[in-house]
């Protein structure tokens, strides 16, 4: 049935059928964090589709660009009156070559049509290096190699922690400082190393504790019932608050910070925030209950 610039179809098969015969070539869902029933699809020729779930059907709509001097740009909605414009070679650069979203990617046409949006003509833009940033990093690529070890044994000697964790927390910290974390001038070799050493020793500290974290899983895992032990107790209802109960269980369940959020359409320092708070509640209440036990 159609309706407009629109059809209604009985399931998204139809949908995607009917989609792919007005475009003439492929369409694939566009992996947009969308809100509600709402699924936007791409073509490799730019012509997208937004579709949502209406009383057992399938109303999908084709959307129109608006024309930019760098190229076509998608309006997309990302919550109720809230919208957002991303050019169309970004949006099918996602779809077919990326298959994720990251719509913060810079491309270049390699034709020099940037109207020209099927995505064998784009690749991400090479961004220079600056010669100044080319010897600082030539002179930590020597820092790396020869201090790396002692690094991370000097964790692993204030830690404890599994040389193998010192490592990886040397590896990142080091990253990091290359990275953002280190924007200050050049320095001398000492310098850095020290400040390697103590950024690698909170990174190890930080994992540390994420794994004392998980612990608090551990019991929750034998309180929350299996097929194996028997036990059916729902220890998220413990929790103070609706939405720590929710955020919590999703992340047990196996779901990062980042999925719930855009699940919710929340900053992901919500989620974050209120699983770090529901775990420490849960220790100091099992806390509790062993010192009630001891007691007895």
């Amino acid at each position: 049935m159609v309706i407009g610039n629109g059809f209604f179809s009985d399931t998204k098969e139809d949908a995607l059928r009917e989609m792919t015969a007005r475009s003439k070539c492929e369409v694939k869902p566009l992996p947009f964090p969308t809100i509600g029933n709402l699924t936007y699809y791409i073509s490799r020729t730019g012509d997208l589709y937004g579709q949502q779930r209406i009383q057992g059907k399938c109303l999908t709509r084709q959307r129109k660009h608006v024309k930019y001097s760098p190229g076509f740009k998608a309006r997309l909605s990302t919550a109720p009156h809230k919208e957002v414009n991303i050019y169309v070679q970004v949006l099918i650069y996602c779809a077919f070559v990326l298959n994720r979203w990251e719509p913060d990617i810079e491309l270049e046409a390699i034709n020099g049509n940037v109207y020209d949006v099927r995505p064998e003509n784009f690749r991400p833009k090479e961004k220079p290096i600056p010669k100044e940033w080319s010897m600082t990093m030539e002179k930590r690529k020597k820092v790396y190699t020869a201090y790396f070890m002692h690094v991370a044994w000097s964790v692993n000697y204030v830690t404890q922690l599994d040389i193998q964790d010192c490592k990886d927390a040397t590896q990142t910290a080091f990253i990091y400082l290359c990275t953002d974390g280190y924007m200050g001038h050049q320095r001398e070799t000492q310098d850095f190393v020290g400040l390697w050493i103590r950024v690698a020793r909170f990174r190890a500290i930080d994992r540390l504790k994420h794994q004392q974290d998980r612990q608090v899983y551990d019991t929750v895992d034998l309180l929350a019932g299996s097929m194996n032990n028997g036990y059916e107790f729902d220890i998220f209802s413990l929790l103070p608050g609706e939405k720590m109960q929710l955020y919590t269980r999703l992340y047990y369940e196996g779901n990062t910070p980042t999925e719930i959020a855009q699940m919710y359409n929340v900053h992901i320092g919500t989620v974050s925030s209120a699983v770090t708070r529901s775990v420490a509640y849960l220790r100091e209440y099992y806390q509790k209950d062993i010192e009630r036990w001891n007691h007895c």
